[in-house]
């Protein structure tokens, strides 16, 4: 079972933020057991977005399952227990800028003469090396630096995706490349390493192929795969059409009944309507407009078009497929209610973890009595 893998296996995640956290909290699905390492103040995600007291929605969907401990860092006592804790611990994760851990004595360099099994794996903006090492980064700054911020869109003009998606995206390949060294440590002697993995990394590889398709065009990427793909309104609402195969689109132009357009030289064939695409929109659009948005999933389900509604977030938590699929569980978030979380996608619904996410400093005693490491 997935939430038994790592059973045995302890974390110790010090990360802030978004990505270095969910890295984390993606191990404790898997049974590892992670302690969250806060300063006396908080993870500074506590404060972000929507929250109650002193915890935000955030904080607890990327925090749950974990332990809870503060320690002050600048302090030599609460330097001396984190010492204690990552001699014994599988897995360090961090998410200072470059040089901070080894000013503390904290360091990959320095842990590992104690515990050379140690698995260390560093979050940082832009890396270990570079021009841009010592940069702050958020995820909106890295959106935009990485191109992602005109990829979303249509190459012309910049959008911003709220989803966190560059934290997020960088939180799964830690946790990845976290299990990548935990299976070569078992093969090796039982040697860990140091994993250094960036935000800049993490969106990089999520748009690697269009990064390819942009230098083989020369820049010119900003087209559909296919004509007739796209999000169109309807009479009363809107829905997203997309086709792999040529003969959904001449089929879905004929259902919608213009037929006629592929005797226009500028969609007469499939290169064609691909040159031509936003035209071809354009006329699919204004048919869409005469009919509701059931008649038309309907209607393009009858030819075998991928095709769905546009949802809400509401409508997709109550769509019958995904209460089939028991997708969510309602959890406690730190906040005045359950409020919905989804399992890591793998995970079956049974295996779920059910831990709430820690209060500031909840677990501190406990941890450091249990790891022998003081009362700092």
């Amino acid at each position: 079972m997935l939430n038994n893998a790592l059973a045995g296996i302890t974390v110790l995640d010090f990360s802030q933020g978004i990505a270095g956290p969910h890295g984390a909290c993606l191990l404790g699905e898997m049974g590892a057991e992670v302690i969250k390492v806060e300063p006396p103040t908080g993870d500074w995600l506590r404060g972000l977005g929507h929250r109650q007291g002193d915890t935000s929605v955030l904080f607890g969907y990327f925090n749950r399952g974990k332990a809870g401990i503060t320690l002050n860092l600048k302090d030599p006592a609460g330097r001396q227990a984190a010492q204690a804790l990552i001699r014994q611990a599988d897995v360090m994760i961090e998410s200072n800028r470059p040089g901070v851990m080894a000013r503390l004595g904290l360091d990959y360099a320095a842990m590992r003469q104690h515990n050379p099994e140690l698995v260390y794996l560093s979050v940082t903006g832009f890396g270990q090396q570079g021009p841009h090492r010592d940069l702050p980064a958020t995820d909106a700054a890295m959106q935009a630096y990485s191109g992602f911020s005109f990829g979303a869109g249509d190459m012309v003009d910049p959008v911003r995706v709220r989803i966190s998606v560059v934290d997020i995206v960088t939180g799964i390949y830690a946790s990845h490349a976290v299990l990548a060294a935990l299976m070569a440590r078992h093969r090796n002697g039982g040697l860990g390493q140091y994993i250094d993995l960036s935000l800049m990394h993490g969106i990089g590889a999520l748009q690697g192929p269009k990064y390819a398709e942009h230098a083989a065009t020369r820049g010119v990427i900003s087209r559909e795969l296919f004509a007739a793909i796209g999000i169109y309104q309807t009479r009363d609402g809107h829905i997203a059409l997309s086709a792999m195969r040529d003969q959904q689109v001449t089929d879905f132009i004929g259902l919608i009944g213009r037929a006629d357009v592929l005797s226009d030289p500028r969609y007469a064939t499939q290169q064609d309507r691909y040159r031509n695409q936003d035209g071809l929109r354009a006329l699919i659009q204004a048919e869409l407009l005469k009919q509701p948005t059931t008649y038309w999933i309907a209607a393009a389900r009858r030819i075998d078009l991928i095709c769905q509604p546009v949802q809400t977030y509401a409508q997709f938590r109550d769509d019958p497929q995904v209460a089939a699929y028991r997708l969510f569980q309602d959890m406690d978030l730190g906040y005045d209610s359950s409020l919905p979380v989804v399992r890591m996608p793998g995970m079956a619904a049974a295996e779920a973890s059910q831990r709430p996410p820690p209060r500031l400093g909840a677990d501190t005693r406990d941890v450091l009595r249990r790891f022998g490491a003081g009362t700092a």
